[in-house]
């Protein structure tokens, strides 16, 4: 199998542990102001900036490769897009990760409706994101050109 379809495999792994982390960011949200655990926060927010930067890494070395080399389209315009998202998650990732870290040590600068809309937002976009570049797979694994070596 060659490397980038081994990447894909991979990929979609970390699709699943990205979006049982934003199930547990769900949870968070929906259970403002009350019972939340400061370990689940605390945990959340140390797994959520690997996870994100290896999904990406994951992206651009394994699916990016792919859609380049697709019969037929140009992908140019829209990997340029998908790298600008890449740096627009990683810096939201850093701010709902601080600001569970706050919440976890008990010291939130935010009002319960503030983080929950935070949270949202953000597993929102991380799933509308994860289903996108699924995808995105499903396309590129279509195409003749792209079948495993």
């Amino acid at each position: 199998m060659s490397e980038p379809h081994h990447r894909l495999e991979a990929l979609e792994q970390t699709y699943g542990e990205l979006l049982a982390l934003c199930d547990g960011l769900e949870t968070v949200a929906d259970s403002l102001p009350h019972a939340v655990t400061p370990r689940m926060c605390l945990t959340l927010a140390a797994s959520l900036e690997p996870l994100v930067a290896r999904t990406h890494r994951l992206e651009e070395e394994g699916l990016f490769p792919l859609l380049e080399a697709s019969q037929g389209r140009q992908w140019g315009p829209t990997l340029a897009r998908l790298r600008a998202e890449h740096l627009a998650d990683q810096s939201a990732t850093a701010e709902v990760s601080e600001a569970l870290h706050d919440l976890g040590n008990g010291r939130s600068a935010l009002s319960p409706d503030a983080m929950g809309y935070l949270l949202r937002s953000f597993f929102d976009s991380m799933r509308r994101h994860v289903q996108s570049e699924q995808e995105l797979i499903a396309m590129a694994r279509r195409d003749p050109g792209n079948a495993p070596d």
